[in-house]
Formats: structure tokens, C-alpha cells, sequence
């Protein structure tokens, strides 16, 4: 539980001061000024890219070390 209590406080730590910090720079910047879908998807694309490292185009996306904590049973039922 310690680890796991750990992990959560380091998250939001990096989320708040990384993650988050980023995304408000891209829109200082005017990467994102328009409102319309495709700004949105590309936002988003943006985001998973570049600041949480998992672009769609990884072949190896989803597959975790057995000992990282997910909350996802190992059962498939």
C-alpha cells in the first residue's frame, strides 16, 4: 500500500507541475487557439504524444511490467 500511496502522490505531482504546465504553455503559444474538432484531436494527439509518451503508432502500447499496480484484474472473464 505504501508503494502504491507513493505512485499517486508522485503523479499528481507531475501532473500538476509538468503535464499541466506544458498544455498551459501550448496555448500561451497559439498552438490551440481554434475550438473545432480537428484542434481538439490534434490536442490530444499532442498530449499522448509528447508529454505522456504513448503515441498511437507504438506497436508495444498496453503491454506493463507484471509488477506495476494497474487496478486491471489479471483475469479475463
Amino acid at each position: 500500500v505504501n508503494s502504491f500511496e507513493k505512485a499517486i502522490a508522485q503523479d499528481t505531482v507531475r501532473n500538476e507541475y509538468v503535464f499541466h504546465a506544458q498544455i498551459h504553455n501550448w496555448f500561451a503559444k497559439g498552438d490551440f487557439v481554434n475550438s473545432d474538432s480537428a484542434s481538439l484531436n490534434a490536442l490530444n494527439r499532442r498530449v499522448y504524444d509528447q508529454l505522456f509518451l504513448t503515441p498511437a503508432s507504438d506497436p508495444w502500447l498496453g503491454l506493463v511490467n507484471e509488477n506495476i499496480y494497474t487496478g486491471i484484474s489479471s483475469k479475463s472473464e
